[in-house]
């Protein structure tokens, strides 16, 4: 007893000094993008910059995929220890209101700002549009038909394109790509009048120039270039920044340490020409004023979201009215079977309940689609576009089942009108536990093991063919709603 005693009392000891030597191992930076890009240059550069002012090792792992849903997932599934930061920029904001993960602004200790990189309108100066009075002239004589480049409906240059919009009063259309340097290609070959980006996106292009800077006032390397508020136009300060954060909850004494160490990198000669000579501005901003930034541009990124019809009623007003719908679609259910079983018992066989199950469900699947955010492609083109269509299938070839089943009832025998329904009651408990297991397991192991327990309960035997068809069904939701539409689906808590 007395052993066991002093092992607890031995384990809390350990527990209070496991952040006494901070660091004791390396630190680990997560960047959302793949090598190469901006964010990832920046993150390396830290880590060797750091070497002069810590003794700590600092490295560099990419994670990219969902548009940073994947990297903040793997922040957050680790300790809050200090020991894993996350590289962030804008862009997550709307992400985590786009995504509808779960993951949002106060699940980060927001450590750290560093880079400013101001918006701007770029134009090519082969054509008539050149300045901000041109662009605003031309918008008004095509009506709402002027075409404003970039990538991701709802990303940050489009939400930016809608307040500029909306504050010069003039009307225009998105046209998305798939990435900022093919928007700026074809801006190069006229296919567009304005691209939204940051200032760094002209090097190199002789062609393209910038019409106006959304700054507090002219950059150091563009002094040409005039600013909004010159132009009488409140829109300034509109940056893309880029930073670092933590997991929330990470000890004071951490953070203090890590915001010290990018406090004196900051203000180190490498990294501020570094930065000047990516067009941006280098900034330090410190937990406290990098939190207010954050939380502003949430609530500004959640106005032009909804003003552009992107984003729809928050989760807490969705989910009560799809409980609603859920309760309105049984009792449909529970009426129609009651109907169908006092008309014509005999189409009331087991294949009967199981196509009423699927087609409810496909109602059910094709209203919660409705409320996905549009997708990177086009705005009639989504996250929803691909649920909604195996949801219309799945209606259309129930509903035929249940006809079929129904005109060719009398053909039966009475051994067949007393067919049991066990499988269809199955089916209704497996997709109960299905929707109950998958925020634990996650949708790839909740999906497979719903599609292979329903094939088995359906008395398919070949075991080579349920393999196949379940890996094939993973990999195209993998390839189509991830990594295609840029929808994270649920990892699931035991993971996180």
């Amino acid at each position: 007893m007395r052993f066991i005693f002093l092992a607890i009392i031995s384990l809390f000891l350990l527990k209070g000094n496991t952040f006494a030597g901070y660091p004791e191992k390396p630190i680990t930076i997560v960047v959302h993008s793949k090598p190469g890009s901006g964010i990832d240059i920046a993150s390396r550069l830290i880590s060797n910059i750091a070497k002069k002012y810590s003794d700590a090792t600092i490295i560099v792992e990419n994670k990219p995929g969902g548009s940073g849903t994947v990297a903040m997932r793997t922040v957050l599934g680790m300790r809050a220890d200090g020991y894993t930061i996350l590289a962030v920029t804008k862009s997550f904001i709307s992400t985590m209101l786009l995504a509808n993960t779960g993951i949002g602004i106060n699940n980060f200790d927001w450590l750290a700002l560093m880079i400013s990189d101001p918006e701007c309108l770029i134009v090519n100066n082969t054509t008539k549009i050149r300045t901000l009075e041109d662009i605003i002239k031309d918008a008004k004589q095509k009506n709402g038909e002027q075409k404003w480049l970039g990538p991701l409906v709802g990303g940050l240059d489009n939400l930016f394109a809608e307040e500029v919009w909306e504050k010069l009063n003039i009307k225009a259309h998105w046209i998305p790509y798939e990435s900022g340097s093919d928007a700026i290609v074809a801006l190069m070959g006229k296919q567009g009048a304005v691209y939204v980006g940051n200032p760094g996106d002209i090097s190199g292009r002789p062609t393209l120039s910038i019409a106006v800077v959304a700054a507090e006032k002219r950059l150091e390397k563009f002094p040409d270039v005039p600013t909004f508020v010159e132009k009488g136009y409140d829109i300034k300060s509109e940056v893309l920044w880029r930073g670092f954060a933590l997991k929330k909850g990470t000890p004071p004494k951490i953070k203090k340490y890590l915001t010290d160490l990018f406090a004196k990198i900051a203000k180190d000669s490498i990294w501020i020409n570094f930065v000047n000579n990516s067009s941006a501005v280098p900034v330090f901003y410190d937990e406290e004023a990098f939190s207010k930034i954050v939380a502003k541009d949430q609530e500004k990124a959640r106005y032009y979201l909804q003003k552009a019809g992107l984003l729809k009623p928050r989760k807490a007003e969705k989910d009560k009215y799809a409980k609603k719908f859920l309760v309105v679609l049984f009792f449909l259910f529970l009426i129609s079977f009651l109907v169908l079983r006092k008309v014509k018992p005999a189409a009331l066989s087991q294949d009967t309940v199981i196509a009423m199950v699927l087609f409810f469900l496909s109602v059910y699947v094709f209203y919660l689609s409705a409320g996905f955010p549009s997708g990177k492609l086009a705005g009639s083109v989504g996250p929803a576009t691909i649920p909604q269509l195996w949801a219309v299938i799945l209606a259309l070839f129930t509903l035929w089942l249940i006809v079929k089943n129904f005109i060719n009832a009398e053909a039966k025998n009475s051994n067949q009108e007393k067919n049991k329904v066990w499988k269809a009651t199955a089916l209704i408990i497996l997709m109960a536990a299905y929707l109950v297991i998958m925020p634990f397991l996650g949708y790839y192991i909740s999906t497979a093991v719903f599609l292979i327990a329903g094939m088995l309960m359906l008395n398919y035997k070949n075991y080579l063919v349920i393999s196949l068809t379940v890996l094939g069904f993973l990999i195209s939701s993998y390839y189509v709603i991830q990594l295609v539409l840029q929808v994270p689906l649920p990892a699931g808590r035991l993971f996180n």
